[in-house]
């Protein structure tokens, strides 16, 4: 492929870090340009894949440097065996070997010959059949690194010291780099080191230490480091099979993050933004050590950072508890911080995966009640906050827009499970509670809501309930299932997915007959590394959700595709979900009113900025 594309690319040049660990689609649509991606294994060299990236390097491409720690004290030595298995008939291939190494080549042509005889297919996650035609892996990753404190000899450590405890780089790797660059900016195209994803609890040096070795990179060769190494440093959830390979959500995260690398160094463009200041109220996350952590936004100033600990609100201060990176947009505790340190979240893992577990003496996953931070600031709004949302007016019943228009009261229900109930909230920050508020602000109306909602049920609730809900007779009312529905055994029983299907549309029917307006709430992947989760059932009954919306023509709130967004931002599990799992916390109930709202938009001059608990993304 590289051979093949003069189109403006960037080139990828790492080990499998990179195989493992970069979305080249989403790369694609955030930039504009064609990914490349050179992820190889490891045992190639590093100088076998950096000079495959000569190839066909044309003025305008980006060249991103993504090794492997160990890239230091490299590029003398080559993989014959790998690199000539790789390789196998494409001769053309040799000829981005060193004259130097040649020998070495020619050397092992009889060993090799003799291996290839008995040359096995790779099976499973290393196998052909796991990457496109473009070299993206395409099978789901869905275990957590678990099991690395019992097999460290086997995964391996990760630290940039030399044997005297300092940061250096050999006189070959700076040689070598330095030649690279001159080749690079001589072709017209442009070069950048950035970091490559790694297990956190891999790393024995100070984590400060690779900001020293990104220092002393830019100082001996002068390829602008584009980093903060401390960013890609990873928990075991967003890992796979070896320190350096993201699991499926690890490697949204990852590329995510390069993304906005390359943004604030201006490699590409960032969306404009204004002058206009808005709050984010309540954003949450959790905090490992000093390693810092994304915002949603930029913060140009914080407000409160604080957190419900056993139902008392405890605040933190700047520069004492935490600092914040204001180009990068980063939170971090500091040495001596009173924020709680998620390094102590207490998860029981067997084979990468977890089971809930809520006994009177043992609980697993612990909550992330008490971890939780919140943060309030301001940041400066992008241009497309201040434009008008998608007009959905359609699919109000007549009578209903008209009460809206004419300032009448509404009552607005909603049906659903622990998410609608609001479980592991405060009772008060729930979606059903956000979207009466901002009714009744808009439009300067008086809104009445019922929950019909209860933890742990299905849409089997709905039956129970749907004389209550005629007799109440609601203007609208809000179907929120799927959570607790979607569990299957181990492969996607297609007749459950039907089944769910019908009985939610046999309500959706006696409902809009019964004159009620209807919305069907979609639900967001959860915790992927939990036993019984699927992600294909839950997006098969999304799907399912969605076609029931348009057979009857009835608003759809896409929640599914809203956190498949803020997850590649913010790690779901973690920084959203009060109990690791599946229950939203009071930020995370915002992004269901985000997906909501829009249907409200009778005049068509909604704007997100018009609303404080909506999330522009």
């Amino acid at each position: 492929m590289l051979q093949e594309t003069d189109e403006k690319k960037i080139i990828m040049v790492a080990g499998s870090s990179s195989a493992f660990g970069l979305d080249q689609y989403i790369l694609e649509a955030e930039t504009g340009y064609k990914v490349i991606n050179l992820g190889l294994y490891a045992g190639f060299g590093s100088l076998f894949y950096t000079e495959l990236a000569k190839e066909n390097l044309n003025p305008g491409d980006i060249v991103l440097l993504g090794y492997e720690y160990g890239w230091h004290d490299s590029f003398s030595s080559l993989g014959q065996d790998v690199i000539m298995s790789g390789i196998d008939e494409n001769i053309d291939i040799y000829k981005h070997i060193p004259v130097s190494h040649w020998p070495d080549f020619i050397g092992y042509l009889f060993k090799y010959a003799e291996k290839k005889n008995s040359f096995e297919e790779a099976h499973g996650i290393y196998s052909r059949e796991s990457f496109d035609e473009n070299g993206q892996l395409i099978k789901t990753r869905a275990n957590a690194l678990s099991d690395y404190e019992d097999k460290v000899s086997m995964y391996g450590i990760i630290s940039v010291l030399d044997f005297e405890g300092n940061v250096t780089i050999s006189d070959r790797s700076v040689e070598y780099l330095r030649e690279l660059k001159e080749y690079v900016l001589g072709c017209g195209a442009s070069i950048y080191f950035v970091a490559p994803p790694v297990l956190y609890d891999s790393i024995t040096c100070d984590p400060d230490n690779f900001l020293e070795l990104a220092r002393l990179e830019e100082e001996k060769i002068g390829i602008p480091y584009i980093s903060d190494p401390r960013l890609y440093m990873f928990p075991a959830d967003l890992m796979s099979d070896t320190i350096y390979h993201c699991n499926s959500e690890g490697e949204k995260v990852r590329t995510n993050i390069l993304v906005d690398d390359l943004r604030l160094c201006g490699v590409i463009s960032g969306s404009g933004c204004t002058d206009e200041l808005n709050i984010n109220r309540g954003e949450t996350c959790v905090l490992v050590d000093t390693l810092p952590k994304r915002l949603l936004h930029k913060p140009v100033d914080i407000k409160q950072v604080y957190a419900v600990i056993d139902g008392v609100e405890h605040n933190y201060y700047e520069n004492v508890d935490y600092i914040i990176d204001y180009e990068r947009g980063t939170i971090r505790r500091t040495q001596e911080s009173n924020i709680p340190n998620y390094l102590y979240h207490n998860v029981i893992w067997k084979d990468g995966k977890f089971k809930y577990i809520n006994g009177p003496d043992l609980c697993s996953p612990e909550s992330n009640i008490n971890y939780q931070i919140r943060i309030d600031y301001d940041y400066y709004v992008a241009k497309e906050e201040l434009e008008p949302l998608e007009n959905s007016r359609c699919y109000l019943s007549n009578s209903l827009r008209q009460k809206l228009e004419e300032g009448d009261s509404i009552n607005v229900a909603l049906c659903g499970d622990g998410v609608g109930a609001g479980v592991d909230t405060d009772g008060e920050g729930i979606f059903l509670n956000y979207l009466s508020e901002a009714l009744s602000s808009y439009y300067d109306v008086e809104i009445e809501t019922k929950n019909y909602s209860e933890e742990g049920r299905c849409c089997d609730l709905l039956n129970e309930k749907i004389n209550d809900i005629i007799s109440d007779h609601p203007d609208i009312l809000m179907i929120e299932f799927g959570i607790n529905d979607h569990y299957v055994p181990q492969t996607l029983d297609e007749e459950n997915v039907k089944k769910y299907k019908d009985d939610i549309e046999k309500i959706v029917v006696k409902l809009k007959e019964n004159d009620i307006d209807v919305f069907l709430l979609g639900f967001f992947q959860q915790n992927i590394t939990l036993s019984s989760e699927s992600m294909e059932a839950t997006r098969s009954f999304n799907k399912a959700l969605k076609e029931i919306a348009d057979n009857n023509g009835i608003y759809f709130a896409d929640v599914y595709a809203l956190y498949v967004k803020i997850g590649s931002i913010k790690p779901l599990s973690r920084d959203v979900m009060s109990d690791y799992i599946h229950h939203p916390n009071e930020w995370g109930h915002k992004l269901y009113f985000t997906s909501i709202i829009e249907a409200f938009n009778i005049y068509g001059t909604m704007r997100p900025v018009d609303f404080e608990n909506y999330i522009f993304i």
